[in-house]
């Protein structure tokens, strides 16, 4: 069991903690829990009410905003899916990017994917291939990953689950 707490300022302009619940995984194979979203950035400080209430499970954060998160892959994630599957799994997540069929079909792998954000992902526990066009990096316990907006794909090592906390902000190429 974890906890989310959020900490503000409450009315009187004194900091507190603002709520405190138990947190879940949904069980399903890629187990996706958003932790918190903001709408624009700079984020507004003195919206402390939970956005992850309000809004369904997107892919991208929305546009100008970041969303906080833990992943969690199962091992043998992706091992059978078609590359069909994962292309209509894309346009189910609103995927900005939606990789075309031509191309699943030849990646390395078919999860492959871009987004439209700069993400810092940190491995908590398991180990994880982290997949580019070019080279591959196994992701271990401690381990730290940037992404620029670039293809990328993810395939798990090992018998364990891969958890990560990350942070997907919204971004463009200027």
């Amino acid at each position: 069991m974890a906890r989310k707490y959020v900490m503000g300022n409450r009315q009187n302009g004194l900091s507190d903690v603002l709520s405190d619940e138990e947190v879940f995984f949904p069980e399903t194979t890629a187990r996706v829990l958003d932790l918190w979203i903001n709408y624009e950035t700079p984020a507004n400080l003195s919206l402390t009410d939970d956005p992850t209430k309000v809004r369904s499970f997107e892919h991208e954060p929305p546009a100008g905003g970041a969303a906080f998160r833990i992943v969690e892959w199962k091992p043998g994630m992706w091992d059978d899916t078609s590359p069909e599957e994962m292309h209509a799994n894309h346009e189910k997540l609103h995927s900005v990017h939606v990789p075309s069929l031509e191309y699943l079909r030849n990646a390395k792998h078919v999860s492959m994917h871009r987004t439209n954000t700069l993400n810092y992902f940190i491995v908590l526990s398991g180990k994880m291939w982290a997949l580019s066009e070019g080279r591959d990096v196994l992701l271990e316990p401690g381990d730290i990953m940037i992404q620029h907006g670039c293809m990328h794909g993810w395939k798990i090592e090992g018998p364990e689950p891969c958890r990560m906390a990350a942070v997907l902000i919204s971004g463009e190429f200027k």
